[in-house]
Formats: structure tokens, C-alpha cells, sequence
């Protein structure tokens, strides 16, 4: 199912190349073209921009020199009236024309400036002595000259233009020139120009549809403009720029340039330059609009244009992608067959002389290759598998592939390396199993003789036991028959006592001292016994026994003494009978002899005291020993069956060893194959 679905995956990828490829490639184009549009659009606002400045900035320079051109034909005029013959005729005084000569001259300047002012287009023209007081003029003509006018005239005693260009209520240009006479100022000539021969050069300036241009001077106050209203207002640059400073600096500091500023909401581009020779720079203000349709059909048609050579690229691209794609779905087939164990369907060879032929022949080869390479690994594997370990890799692997024959390698030397230790460990295993069955029988033998010691030691020291409870039980005898003694002794004084005043009763008695001794002789023949059982079971019991025999020997002792004493009482007895009538001489002697058969009997019975104790001790001692004896003995049980089970446990061993060996034999080994 996995891989169905990877199938189904591949296909769907396979099945949407075109559409990604002419995807692809159409929105980074469509991105390119708009990014491409964009900055068209932004270069060309800004190109029409510069050139547009670029064109108004000459146009206003060759605007201004028109203006200048047309000043300077106002003031050759002026030039030429200063200038003309009828103007000369001596100084003046302040106060007016001398008499005479002085009549005669200003007659021809009355003739003068009546002519020109017929000629020339003037409001008014005059004549002004050096304090700026009228001399000769029309009516029009004004008392005095102005003062900022007049003081910039004598400044520059030159041809002098005035820089406003109202003159009683309407516009006009004032224009001054001195006069002189042998190279002395005498008298000023003022003309007023009519404005119409300024304002015909400034409305001929050719300014688009909405474009306006007209003059200001130094202070920034309007001195020409086609709406004459706005000079005769008085309007400023500042009213007219909107107050864009940086343009209102540069056009009253007699800066040449252009600029582009917002009016009134509208975008404007603006030009200026000064008009030499006067304080005026001329402004040329244009919106920005007048010239926008120019850019945007200009922008329309770049756009058209970019917009056909899309769809022409998008069919050169959809060609050029089932060119693409057809090979590379070819080559995804069967690399798909070949992810699915495919080795043997031939790869269609694309003869297309670039990387896509080279691609299909790569394929061709890497398939080629990879037969070749999973039939030596299979021939390896199997030869492997037979149990040939002296097989190799037979195909030469290429690049990479060459990981593989180095593994293939590294795997049968490790698999060699591992039977041939198998095939060690098999013969260590066998020989360990047959030293451990060895040994295991061993083991299980002794294990037997240590269960059979044991069984045989639990027998002894039960024997021991009992004996030791007979010799208990003996010195129990013997304490009760001491005790009859030291009672009968005790007797046998109270007897020898009365033996003096009851002499008579000495034969009577003498057969019951016979009997007496002849017990005590008994109970020393028993004593005696017991103590020779005693010193045996003391040497059995061996160090353990050693203050036993020593009681033993002390009883022996004792019991000899006592079967010598009971012999002395009955060799006394019958001296007695013999020498009834020496009782009285010998009442003293058998008096003491029976004190010391009492001490006697006292140390006998002192000594079967002793004997008591040590015997008891040594049925403890034989109790604690009969439990570890049996503990041994359930030690040794475990043993022998232990001993039994590594005897059966090192027989399985062997046998699988031998198998072990016999596997590691079917295999081929180099080392062997060397040999």
C-alpha cells in the first residue's frame, strides 16, 4: 500500500511539471514584469521628472534673456535719448533754465522728449536734476523721483532699471539714465515704458496648457505677470509658491535651476533665472498634470508592450517546458519502476545534445550498474550462504559503490573470523566438558564417600551417646552404693564405738562385715570396669576426651583402693575370728581404718561427681556435634546431587559441542582454502 501510494504521488508529480514549470516561470515573469512596470513607472515619473526640469531650466534662461533682450531694447532707447545732441547745452542751475541760451536748450529737449514719447510706447517720459527734482516733463511725470529708485541711479550712474513696475496705478517699466557732459552727470532722463511691450514677451513663452510665467525681484514682490491684477496687488512669490522657501531663496538670491513643489494641493514644477541687468529673475511655474497624460500613454504603451511579450514568452515557456518535460516524465518513469525493483526495463535515450541526454544516459548507466552490482552481491551471498567463505566480489564497483565491495569484504572476513573462533571455542567447549564430566564424576564419587563418612560418623556418635548415658548412668550407681559405704562405715564406727562395752556382739557382726566387704569388693570390681570403659570412650572422643580419662584413671584408682581396702576389711574380719580376744587391742586400729575408708568413700564420692558433670558436658557437646553432623550431612546430600546433575548437565555440554564442531566444519574457510 506504501507503496502504491508513492506510486500515486509520483504520478500526480509527474502529471503537474508542465503546469508547474508554465506556473512557475509565468508568476516570475508576471513578478518580474510588474517589479519591471513599477520601476518603469517610478524611472519614468522620475526621468519625465529630470527632463522636464532639465527643459524648463534652459527655458527659463531663454525666456529671461528674451526679457533681457527686450529690457535691453527699452534702455538703448533711454541710451539713445541721454545720448542725443539736443540733450547738450551747458548745465543747469537747481532752480531752472537760464534765459536765453539756456531757453534754446531746453526748447530742444522739450522737442526731444516730445518725440520720443510719440515714438516710443511711454507712460511718461522726463527730465530730473541731480537731486531727483523734476526739470522738464509731460504731466505724468512725478515731482520727485523715488527714493530707493533715485539713490540705486546715482549709485550706479549707469542705465538703471526701477525694480517695481507700477507707476500710478497701472504698470509700466521706470527706467533712468544720467545724462553727462564732459563725462559729469548733469541731468537724469526718466522714461516710463508701457508694460504691454513686457507683457507680450512673457504671454508668448510657450508653457503647455496651464503653464504660467512671470517675474519678481528681490523682495520676492510680483512685477510681472500675464493677470496684471496680481502685480497690481501687489502679490509675492511667497503667495504664489505657496511659501516653498527653499525656491523662494533661490529666485530672490538671482539663482538660475529648477525646482518642483506642491501648490495648492497640485504638483508644479517651477523654473527661474534672472533677468541681467535688473533686480527681476523671471519664474516659470507649470503643473505637473499638463504633462501626465504624455507619461501615462507613454507608460499604457510600455505596459502593452511588456504585456505582449508576456504572452509571447508564456507560449516560448510552454514550449519550452513540454520540451523539458516530456524527457523528464520518460526519466521519472523509470526511476518510479525502478524505486519499485525495476532493474531491467531499458531507459529511453533522449538525443537532445544537452543535460537532458545526459541525464537518460546517467540513468541508463546507473541502472546498468546497479544490475551488475546486486548480481555480484547476490552471487557473493549466496556462495556465503553455502557455506563458501573464500568467495569475492567479482565486479569492479565504481565512486561510492566501492563502500560496498569493501563491505562485502569486511563481512566475509568477519564472518571468517567468527566460525574459525566458533570452531576454537567448539574444541575448548569439548575438552572442558570432558575435563568437567571428569570431574563431575569425581565429584559424585566423593560426594557418595562423604555421605557414607557421615552416615558412618552419625552411627558412632550415637554409640558414643549411648555409652556415655551408660557411664551417667554408672556413676549414679556408684554415688548411691559410695553413699551406702560412708552410711555402713558410719555404722561400723558407731559399732567399733560400742565395740568396747558390746565385745560380745563382735561375731555376730563379723559375718555381716564379711558381706560388707565382700560388696564393697563387688562395687569395686564394677568401678574398676567402668572406669576402663570410661578411659576407652575418652580416647575415642580424643582431645575432647581428655579430662574424661582423667576422671577415668582417678575412679580406676579409687575402685582398686576400694577392692583393697574391702580386702583388708574381710582379711580383717577373719584375723578377727581368729583373734576375737586381740579386738580390744586392734578397736583403735579398725576404728581408724574405717575413718579412712570414709574419706575415701567421700573422695569417691566427690569424684563421681565430677563424673556426672564431665559426662553431661559431653552429651551436650555430642548434641551440638550430632546436629552439624547432620547439617554436614544434608550438605553432602546436596552435593551428591548437584555432583549428579553437572555429570548429566557435562554430557549435554559435550554433545553440544560436537554439534557446535560439526556445523563449524561445513563451512569453507580461507584460512583452510590457504592450507
Amino acid at each position: 500500500m506504501t507503496g502504491k501510494k508513492e506510486s500515486s504521488h509520483s504520478q500526480g508529480i509527474r502529471r503537474s511539471l508542465n503546469g508547474r514549470i508554465l506556473g512557475s516561470t509565468t508568476l516570475n515573469i508576471l513578478i518580474l514584469v510588474v517589479i519591471c512596470c513599477l520601476i518603469m513607472a517610478f524611472s519614468m515619473q522620475s526621468l519625465a521628472n529630470s527632463i522636464l526640469l532639465d527643459s524648463l531650466q534652459p527655458m527659463a534662461r531663454q525666456s529671461a534673456k528674451n526679457v533681457e533682450a527686450n529690457i535691453h531694447m527699452l534702455a538703448d532707447r533711454m541710451m539713445n535719448i541721454a545720448s542725443d545732441p539736443r540733450m547738450a547745452g551747458g548745465s543747469a542751475p537747481a532752480s531752472g533754465m537760464s534765459p536765453g541760451s539756456d531757453a534754446q536748450v531746453r526748447a530742444s529737449r522739450e522737442m526731444l522728449l516730445t518725440e520720443v514719447s510719440e515714438i516710443y510706447e511711454f507712460h511718461s517720459v522726463a527730465l530730473y536734476d541731480l537731486d531727483g527734482q523734476l526739470l522738464l516733463g509731460d504731466s505724468r511725470a512725478p515731482e520727485n523721483l523715488d527714493d530707493s529708485f533715485f539713490a540705486l541711479l546715482k549709485e550706479t550712474d549707469n542705465l538703471t532699471t526701477y525694480s517695481s513696475t507700477i507707476f500710478q496705478n497701472t504698470l509700466g517699466i521706470t527706467m533712468g539714465m544720467p545724462v553727462k557732459e564732459n563725462d559729469e552727470t548733469v541731468l537724469y532722463v526718466v522714461g516710463v515704458y508701457k508694460y504691454d511691450t513686457l507683457n507680450d514677451v512673457i504671454s508668448s513663452i510657450n508653457l503647455g496648457r496651464h503653464g504660467t510665467a512671470y517675474m519678481v525681484n528681490r523682495e520676492g514682490t510680483v512685477t510681472g505677470h500675464p493677470d496684471q491684477s496680481l502685480v497690481l496687488a501687489g502679490s509675492t512669490l511667497a503667495q504664489l509658491s505657496d511659501g516653498h522657501t527653499d525656491a523662494i531663496s533661490r529666485v530672490t538670491t538671482g539663482e538660475t535651476g529648477a525646482t518642483e513643489f506642491p501648490v495648492d494641493g497640485k504638483n508644479m514644477l517651477v523654473a527661474y533665472s534672472p533677468i541681467r541687468g535688473t533686480q527681476w529673475s523671471l519664474v516659470i511655474q507649470i503643473p505637473k498634470s499638463d504633462y501626465s497624460h504624455l507619461i501615462n500613454t507613454a507608460m499604457m504603451a510600455a505596459v502593452l508592450s511588456t504585456l505582449a511579450v508576456l504572452a509571447l514568452s508564456i507560449l516560448l515557456v510552454l514550449r519550452l517546458s513540454r520540451s523539458i518535460s516530456h524527457p523528464v516524465k520518460s526519466v521519472t518513469d523509470r526511476m518510479v519502476a525502478l524505486s519499485d525493483g525495476d532493474l531491467h526495463t531499458q531507459v529511453s535515450l533522449v538525443h537532445s545534445g544537452d543535460e537532458l541526454e545526459v541525464l537518460t544516459r546517467t540513468l541508463d548507466a546507473t541502472t546498468d550498474s546497479i544490475n551488475r552490482y546486486i548480481s555480484d552481491i547476490q552471487q557473493v551471498l549466496n556462495q556465503v550462504a553455502g557455506g563458501n567463505l573464500r568467495v569475492k566480489p567479482q565486479v569492479d564497483y565504481k565512486g561510492d559503490f566501492a563502500l560496498i565491495r569493501t563491505s562485502l569484504h569486511t563481512i566475509i572476513q568477519s564472518i571468517n573470523e567468527t566460525i574459525t573462533d566458533f570452531g576454537s571455542a567448539a574444541a575448548r567447549l569439548t575438552d572442558m566438558s570432558e575435563e568437567l564430566n571428569g570431574q563431575s564424576s569425581q565429584l559424585h564419587q566423593a560426594s557418595m564417600e562423604q555421605n557414607q563418612s557421615t552416615e558412618a560418623l552419625v552411627l558412632e556418635v550415637s554409640h558414643v551417646k549411648e555409652q556415655l548415658s551408660s557411664v551417667a548412668g554408672s556413676s549414679g550407681q556408684t554415688r548411691t552404693k559410695t553413699e551406702e559405704i560412708a552410711r555402713q562405715i558410719q555404722e561400723a564406727n558407731h559399732q567399733m564405738t560400742a565395740l568396747s562395752g558390746a565385745m560380745d556382739n563382735i561375731s555376730s557382726n563379723a559375718q555381716e562385715i564379711t558381706k560388707i566387704a565382700k560388696a564393697i569388693e563387688d562395687i569395686a570390681f564394677q568401678t574398676n570396669i567402668l572406669a576402663i570403659n570410661a578411659s576407652v570412650e575418652a580416647a575415642r572422643a580424643g582431645s575432647a576426651g581428655k579430662g574424661f580419662a582423667v576422671v577415668a584413671d582417678e575412679v580406676k584408682q579409687l575402685a582398686s583402693k576400694s577392692a583393697e581396702a574391702a580386702q583388708n576389711a574381710t582379711d580383717m574380719v577373719t584375723s578377727t575370728r581368729a583373734i576375737i580376744q586381740k579386738g580390744v587391742e586392734l578397736t583403735a586400729d579398725t576404728a581408724s581404718s574405717l575413718q579412712a575408708i570414709s574419706s575415701v568413700s567421700d573422695q569417691i564420692s566427690a569424684i563421681s561427681d565430677q563424673l556426672v558433670i564431665a559426662v553431661k558436658g559431653q552429651e551436650s557437646a555430642l548434641a551440638i556435634m550430632e546436629e552439624r553432623i547432620d547439617a554436614i550431612s544434608a550438605i553432602a546430600d546436596r552435593n551428591l546431587q548437584n555432583a549428579t546433575g553437572t555429570e548429566h548437565s557435562s554430557g549435554l555440554l559435550a554433545r553440544e559441542a560436537e554439534a557446535l564442531a560439526a556445523q563449524v566444519k561445513k563451512f569453507v574457510l580461507k584460512e583452510e582454502h590457504d592450507r
